[in-house]
């Protein structure tokens, strides 16, 4: 070489040109990734996968009560009385959920299963037993104080009214993303 000077190449314009590519598609790729341009049909099948989390309980129920346990079948005969605490809870199973879909009108209609009590639990720690000497199991005390949580859950019917109100309001967050871009409107079945 004329001079005795050797010309390095500069590793500067590779990584610049590096650094825009990966900037185009960045920009340009990321809608394509995303699926932005394609087109989307709203199925039943799809709208169930996207509320699918099993069990959700939606609603719950504090009570403290008195539970009586019965010596005989009949439940005449009391045993004792048992003072408690408990958490009763309701909701549904979210795969039962169907949904119609009305392409012309871009509708959805919503049909919830019945809700139903998923999870009922006593405070061991709460319970105290009346007459003390009365003589019964943890196991069996536990058993009659959340069947009467259950039943005064049941009974009130503000717990199945607050449960069906979240659940609804649930499904609507959980659809609002795929329904409202493409002017779906969700209902509920009666």
């Amino acid at each position: 070489m004329a001079g005795g000077k050797k010309h390095k190449k500069s590793a500067v314009p590779f990584i610049l040109l590096f650094a825009g590519l990966i900037s185009c598609l960045a920009v340009f790729g990321c809608g394509y990734l995303n699926g932005e341009g394609k087109t989307t049909i709203i199925t039943s099948a799809a709208l169930t996968d996207t509320i699918d989390i099993a069990e959700l309980s939606t609603a719950e129920f504090r009570y403290r009560g008195i539970a009586d346990v019965y010596k005989d079948e009949e439940k005449k005969d009391v045993l004792c009385h048992i003072c408690y605490s408990a958490v009763v809870k309701a909701g549904i199973d979210m795969s039962k959920v169907s949904f119609d879909v009305n392409y012309d009108e871009k509708t959805v209609t919503a049909k919830l299963p019945d809700i139903s009590i998923t999870t009922s639990v006593v405070d061991e720690d709460s319970m105290l037993v009346m007459p003390e000497k009365a003589k019964i199991e943890l196991a069996e005390m536990l058993t009659w104080c959340e069947e009467d949580a259950r039943n005064e859950a049941l009974a009130t019917g503000e717990l199945m009214t607050a449960a069906e109100e979240n659940l609804k309001t649930s499904i609507e967050g959980l659809l609002y993303p795929i329904l409202t871009p493409k002017g779906y409107i969700l209902k509920w079945s009666s």
